[in-house]
């Protein structure tokens, strides 16, 4: 009899065995589903009725996002009303913790419009914004929208900046919105 104990502790060895394969197997075919996706496919994943921030270049506060579309984010700033949109270079890290106690919504809403259009629609409507990189910012109205970049007319004159030196462009001019 002792015998027949030892063989039926084997086989629930061994049925475990067979299941951690087959959670092994599952876990596998989850990373390589995974890695055909994008940084935009990560964030839904994260957010999952979930409050999402993210941290971005040149800005110390975290932006609360409030849409997700193709390439950017948008949002207001922790403890501001302020409006921001962030280009998915300038982010650092998105994380859905809720460490500070501004009111938060899960962002419910992921669009299908390239961060060009979002710009062209703060051009059309003659928003003032300030654009904010490593080494300051630049206010003014948008006067262009290119391919990689955009042209901004300030008190100083036109300024053209490449999308990749645009950490945040914050709107300032919220009545026109």
């Amino acid at each position: 009899m002792a015998e027949n104990q030892d063989f039926l502790g084997l086989n629930s060895l061994w049925d475990a065995e067979v299941q951690n394969a087959v959670l092994d197997e599952q876990r596998e075919v989850d990373r390589n589903r995974r890695a055909q996706f994008h940084f935009r496919d990560a964030l839904l994943e994260l957010v999952h009725d979930y409050p999402l921030s993210v941290f971005a270049t040149s800005v110390t506060q975290q932006l609360h996002v409030r849409r997700i579309g193709m390439m950017w984010v948008d949002g207001v700033l922790c403890g501001s009303p302020d409006r921001a949109i962030v280009h998915f270079d300038a982010i650092q890290r998105a994380t859905a913790d809720g460490m500070c106690g501004c009111r938060r919504f899960a962002p419910q809403l992921f669009e299908f419009v390239p961060f060009g259009a979002v710009l062209r629609d703060l051009e059309r409507r003659a928003t003032n914004i300030v654009v904010v990189h490593d080494r300051g910012g630049v206010a003014g109205r948008i006067t262009g929208v290119w391919r990689d970049a955009l042209s901004m007319a300030t008190h100083r004159g036109r300024v053209v900046l490449p999308w990749s030196a645009c950490g945040v462009i914050l709107v300032t001019d919220t009545n026109r919105l």
